[in-house]
């Protein structure tokens, strides 16, 4: 990402649960994002379609797979449910985590919040051989 803010942008909560998502998956020891009941469950009731009309907003909470974004007063607050690879520690993913995502929140010119980061699982990472 450019060291310039997105100037001019409209910066909703999606938009920060998405470059969330992006750089946690970029980040070495991270596998993937990690579904929970509590992002699934807005999506069976009458938020499912608050999120359809009004898919993340400049102040607001926004939540997909394994993120939840949330804007206030020009701070981005996010919350990352993630499984790791046993190969790291997964203390050292976490911090990579949120010092990465931290510094991509404030290429935006949103000011990083609380980046939390909650490791559900820590698994072997089966790499495939393709011959």
């Amino acid at each position: 990402m450019s060291d310039q803010s997105l100037q001019g942008a409209i910066i909703t909560s999606q938009l920060i649960a998405s470059i969330a998502t992006r750089t946690t998956l970029e980040t070495p020891g991270v596998l993937r994002l990690e579904p929970t009941n509590q992002s699934f469950l807005p999506r069976l009731g009458p938020a499912a379609l608050q999120n359809l009309r009004h898919p993340g907003s400049q102040n607001g909470t926004y939540q997909h797979d394994g993120v939840t974004a949330t804007i206030s007063d020009g701070t981005a607050r996010v919350h990352l449910y993630i499984a790791t690879d046993i190969a790291y520690t997964a203390l050292h993913v976490a911090e990579k985590v949120q010092q990465r995502v931290r510094e991509s929140i404030s290429h935006t010119g949103l000011t990083p919040g609380a980046i939390d980061v909650t490791i559900l699982a820590i698994e072997r990472h089966h790499r495939t051989t393709i011959m």
